[in-house]
């Protein structure tokens, strides 16, 4: 008896093309603070898409969000963060494309269309990919094309999946995809200074103000549904902090009457005079000489591990990961839990 390509013969069914949901979605998120979802897709392989306009209400979230099987994307963190904001939750299972393409070739992050090329022999309609998602009615054209996304997913899905298998990595499918559910229900990082463009221009004296500025534009831009950029572009919190107003009033050189920072007033008195010493950026650890040594080969161990797997070597174990761990040994790291653990387990020990 024969099974189809995505299927062991052992009978589960996670990977069966009838049980998974492919999803996408259309947003835009330059005219806002919270980014604004205008068009959801599904469709299942063999299937038809379907269409639902969010603007009208009319998505069933507890339908897809509680679908029995994976929910399949690419390059998922936008779109679970829109599940997030939108539908309140996150799905029980998901399949990244992205992330499974990067498990079985050396791509660290495929563009859709780079795979539907490589899957399918098609180069993709991108034509609408910068189209008013939020005008309506929407076009003919964009409801093709954002149907053609979504169906062109659900035609590579079984492809991608016979890839992983062949190469029995779809259980480490399985696992980055626990993992990318993980992180997606983290709290976000808060907006410092040290996160601004260009601030390694910032000197020491500059950065509380950069600080200051950097946490009154959050606050504007989240009450007033704005991008951060409308309030203070990164260059202008850089531009004032390096002249380093020592008051809330010295900002009147900068700021137009009506600049909405004014609305800030109370916060920026209130910050400008308790001397709070702003955060510092996250520090990668010292090493010393023996250990530096032992970083040093656990990179070439990670890059030829990573060549014989035919993946990129941050697939297998960003150096970031390496380096905290050469600096402070845990049980818990990845490298020593899930799929990594079978490449890692021996050598961590040899090394360290």
């Amino acid at each position: 008896m024969t099974h189809p390509p995505w299927q062991h013969a052992t009978a589960d069914t996670t990977y069966d093309p009838a049980r998974i949901l492919c999803y996408d979605s259309e947003f835009v998120r330059e005219r806002s603070y919270i980014p604004k979802l205008a068009l959801v897709q599904t469709c299942q392989p063999g299937g038809v898409a379907q269409l639902y306009d969010p603007l009208n209400g009319n998505i069933p979230w507890a339908t897809i969000l509680r679908h029995p099987a994976p929910i399949v994307m690419h390059a998922a963190a936008q779109d679970l963060e829109l599940m997030q904001l939108c539908g309140g939750a996150l799905p029980a299972s998901i399949r990244d494309t992205q992330t499974g393409f990067a498990l079985c070739t050396p791509n660290l992050a495929i563009s859709y269309a780079a795979l539907v090329e490589h899957y399918l022999g098609i180069a993709p309609d991108k034509s609408q990919t910068r189209s008013d998602w939020l005008a309506r009615p929407l076009q003919a054209v964009q409801l093709d094309y954002a149907a053609d996304d979504v169906g062109l997913l659900a035609r590579l899905y079984p492809l991608l999946v016979a890839d992983l298998q062949r190469l029995d990595r779809l259980a480490w499918w399985a696992e980055e995809s626990v993992a990318q559910l993980a992180r997606q229900q983290q709290a976000r990082d808060a907006w410092h200074w040290y996160r601004l463009q260009g601030a390694p221009q910032l000197r020491h004296d500059d950065k509380p103000v950069a600080q200051i500025l950097v946490e009154a534009r959050e606050r504007l831009a989240a009450a007033h549904d704005l991008p951060r950029r409308a309030i203070l572009s990164d260059r202008q919190i850089i531009t004032i902090a390096q002249k380093r107003p020592s008051a809330p009033e010295n900002l009147a050189e900068y700021l137009a009457p009506d600049h909405l920072l004014w609305q800030e007033l109370p916060y920026l008195a209130q910050r400008f005079s308790d001397n709070t010493p702003p955060p510092a950026p996250p520090a990668s650890p010292r090493l010393s000489p023996a250990k530096r040594q032992h970083y040093e080969q656990l990179c070439a161990y990670t890059a030829d591990t990573a060549a014989a797997l035919n993946i990129h070597p941050d697939m297998l174990a960003p150096t970031r990961v390496l380096k905290n761990y050469v600096a402070k040994p845990d049980p818990t790291s990845p490298l020593l839990t899930g799929w990594r653990a079978a490449f890692f387990r021996e050598p961590l020990g040899k090394l360290l």
